[in-house]
């Protein structure tokens, strides 16, 4: 098992998480692999509470070896599956240590790191797992979220459910950082990352105790050792400050005002432009997301959470994630 504190990034789905795991990437001892939704089965009280054994441990291991997700992480995990075979229990710990402690082997490297944005909902467990762990929270304008996330996927272009989405995620992800002490976390925003790569990349260095690298900010050289190209070809190229605030010119004027007005307290609170004209339109225009779209959203994030425990449970691949919330489109 690994002595050194792992590290966990968290935030909302198109918030920069991807830019900032292929940043620390680029440092000579970090590795974090593609996201690791896989997991989210596992991540629960009763297995924290007591080891993983018996019909469990295997069809886990089962599972494992046939998850597509796991599958981008692009590595070779064959003595990975034989160990844990092996193995008549396992706590959830060891299991988590051992999964990303091969991924980092594989890359010569010591420090492991996740970068999940479903796992907003599983810092607590993290934490209590994990006690030393280093957390970074990275923040961006909601409204940048909404346009960038429906360009990927259009189920998303909701902009109503998708300023409730951020809510909820930043007031989730907030409510476990209370519990987690200064000096193992920290919240960034996507948009200081941008205005001032080197000083906000030697703040996470600090926090996470190693040297900054400089070699961190060309990231975008190795990006496609880390990555897929069905990625942003913004992740490929170096960090350029006018990428924020997109939203100003592409979200029509009732999703800007719209998003405005329900997330006007997180907008603020992150320093962002929260301006709006509170007019009766606004209201209907929000009242129609919310009743056609809210109930899809629901059902998306409900199905996806059966098919990865069915297949959890049966251990076996999944093969039944909606339209939007596949392993490869998860990546984020």
């Amino acid at each position: 098992m690994s002595n050194l504190s792992p590290i966990f990034i968290v935030g909302t789905q198109r918030s920069g998480t991807t830019l900032l795991r292929l940043i620390l990437n680029a440092h000579s001892q970090i590795s974090i692999p593609e996201e690791a939704t896989f997991l989210m089965p596992l991540l629960k009280r009763k297995y924290f509470e007591r080891p993983i054994s018996g019909s469990e441990l295997r069809s886990f291991v089962n599972y494992l070896s046939l998850n597509p997700q796991f599958k981008l992480w692009n590595y070779d995990i064959s003595s990975l599956i034989s160990s844990l075979s092996q193995k008549d229990t396992i706590t959830l710990r060891e299991l988590l240590d051992e999964l990303f402690s091969s991924y980092s082997r594989s890359q010569g490297k010591k420090i492991w790191g996740d970068k999940t944005p479903s796992f907003f909902r599983k810092i607590d467990i993290l934490y209590s797992l994990f006690p030393n762990a280093k957390f970074i929270h990275i923040i961006r304008d909601g409204r940048d979220v909404f346009d960038s996330w429906r360009k990927m996927d259009p189920s998303k272009n909701n902009a109503a459910v998708v300023a409730l989405d951020w809510c909820y995620k930043l007031f989730t992800i907030e409510k476990s950082f209370v519990k987690i002490p200064s000096d193992k976390k920290i919240t960034i925003r996507y948009e200081d990352l941008l205005e001032n790569p080197e000083q906000v990349v030697k703040l996470l260095c600090k926090l996470i105790d190693i040297k900054y690298e400089s070699n961190m900010l060309n990231f975008y050289r190795t990006s496609n050792k880390y990555i897929g190209s069905h990625h942003s070809k913004l992740i490929f190229q170096p960090i350029n400050k006018y990428n924020r605030f997109k939203w100003k010119k592409t979200l029509s004027l009732n999703e800007a005002e719209s998003f405005t007005l329900i997330a006007k307290y997180y907008l603020k609170k992150y320093n962002y432009e929260a301006k709006y004209f509170l007019k009766i339109s606004n209201f209907f225009f929000i009242l129609r997301d919310i009743l056609f779209g809210l109930p899809r959203r629901m059902i998306q994030v409900l199905q996806a959470k059966r098919a990865y425990d069915l297949a959890f449970k049966k251990g076996s691949s999944v093969n039944s994630i909606p339209v939007g919330n596949s392993p490869k489109k998860n990546i984020k």
